[in-house]
């Protein structure tokens, strides 16, 4: 069976199972994969900036921004879900071009340290904009999600708004990363200044690259309010940036489902530790193991098992010089 062929069986028999997990799981599991949904959107989104070279450490304050504007726009004027999800995404990426036109121009570490620097003042001015956020008393009875005016009450029926979500999400960055537009974004990450020799606008592609993972950052946060129904300033904050980046390096950035397998991966396996201190060593363990066992990511894994397969193979079929 070709590659191709064999993937797109894998595809559709994982989405037919998280479509039957409810119905053979409880509601803790229905939860817990909401919010592995809502993570794996993270790392996706985060991916094109990857790709172009972006040490991007601000994704969380951009999905901070979707959710708070989703859940003001809907608890405080009404608004329906729809569009308060894409009020909250179009502001994320609106913010997103804002700060990304002048400092898209930096490059390696004074990047990054614009972003965790945004990270920062965002997680401030939600904390202490007390009239709008109630700041660190937290933003409680965000309206339920709604689909057509029908409220989608029970978590149940959320999950599967998350998984929707999620499929979309995935299905557009999969196309555009296949597309002429990704090949560039990889071009530009591969040798920037190779691709600008060429001709091409390099400011202008890498600010495409950092709005629509803002857009899509902001999405998930829109989704995460009004499925949690509670905002809290410090869950935005570094960690949660340092984490979407982590799906990445560990899942495998070189790789579209790179940042899907960390995200799935580290979801999961952290939960135990969700909340607690143990939760940044964890990540941190992995982080450390993966550099240096697995520097392509967990998506390498399958092929480098099949390498040592095979490896041992043809030690043992080969014939010793004694023989």
């Amino acid at each position: 069976m070709p590659r191709s062929a064999r993937t797109a069986a894998a595809l559709i028999v994982v989405v037919a199972l998280l479509t039957l997990l409810p119905l053979v799981a409880g509601d803790y599991y229905v939860y817990l994969f909401a919010l592995v949904f809502i993570n794996v959107i993270l790392a996706a989104s985060l991916r094109p900036s990857l790709s172009c070279g972006q040490l991007n450490i601000g994704h969380s304050a951009f999905m901070c921004i979707g959710a708070y504007t989703s859940a003001l726009l809907a608890k405080d004027l009404g608004v329906p879900f729809e569009l308060s999800l894409l009020g909250g995404a179009v502001l994320a990426a609106a913010v997103g071009l804002g700060i990304g036109y002048p400092s898209l121009r930096l490059r390696g570490v004074y990047f990054a340290m614009v972003t965790v620097a945004f990270v920062e003042a965002v997680r401030l001015i939600a904390s202490i904009w007390v009239p709008l956020t109630r700041g660190n008393a937290g933003l409680s009875g965000v309206p339920k999600p709604s689909i057509l005016g029908m409220t989608l009450a029970t978590k149940t029926s959320q999950y599967y708004l998350g998984l929707v979500l999620m499929l979309v999400v995935l299905v557009i960055l999969g196309k555009l990363e296949r597309s002429r537009l990704g090949l560039v974004w990889k071009g530009i990450g591969l040798a920037d200044n190779l691709a600008q020799s060429l001709g091409v606008n390099i400011a202008n592609y890498k600010l495409l690259a950092f709005a629509l993972g803002c857009f899509f950052a902001g999405v998930a946060g829109a989704f995460y309010a009004h499925f949690i129904r509670f905002l809290f300033p410090p869950e935005f904050g570094f960690l949660l940036a340092t984490n979407i980046l982590i799906y990445n390096f560990v899942g495998g950035r070189g790789h579209f489902a790179g940042p899907i397998v960390g995200a799935v991966f580290l979801s999961l396996l952290s939960e135990p530790f969700r909340g607690s201190a143990y939760e940044t060593i964890f990540y941190s363990i992995v982080m450390l193991l993966t550099i240096l066992f697995l520097p392509g990511g967990l998506i390498t894994l399958p092929g480098k098992l099949a390498g040592l397969r095979w490896w041992k193979s043809a030690a043992a079929e080969s014939p010793s010089p004694a023989a």
